[in-house]
């Protein structure tokens, strides 16, 4: 899976969730200041995340994730980090 499609997903899930129009969301958004994600908006984006992407997200890497780009960086760290094909995420926009 490349940056960009981890990307695209990120977008989907965020415009889904937030009921933002997908045009408006980029790698540069900022959650809080742009998207008006507050910390507790930002623990349900992460659920919603880790399980669109079969992960665990821990409590402490929620606080350095400010960007879209912060969350793509973050799932694709992890994606490489996989065994296998990392072109096999069980999620669909």
């Amino acid at each position: 899976m490349t940056n960009q499609e981890v990307e695209q997903k990120v977008i989907s899930i965020l415009a889904k969730k937030l009921g933002v129009e997908l045009g408006k969301i980029g790698s540069e958004t900022r959650l809080a200041q742009d998207l008006g994600v507050d910390s507790f908006g930002a623990v349900e984006l992460m659920f919603e995340i880790e399980e669109a992407f079969g992960l665990e997200i821990a409590d402490s890497d929620i606080e350095n994730v400010r960007t879209v780009n912060d969350i793509v960086g973050y799932l694709r760290g992890w994606l490489d980090r996989q065994p296998g094909s990392p072109d096999q995420v069980p999620y669909s926009v």
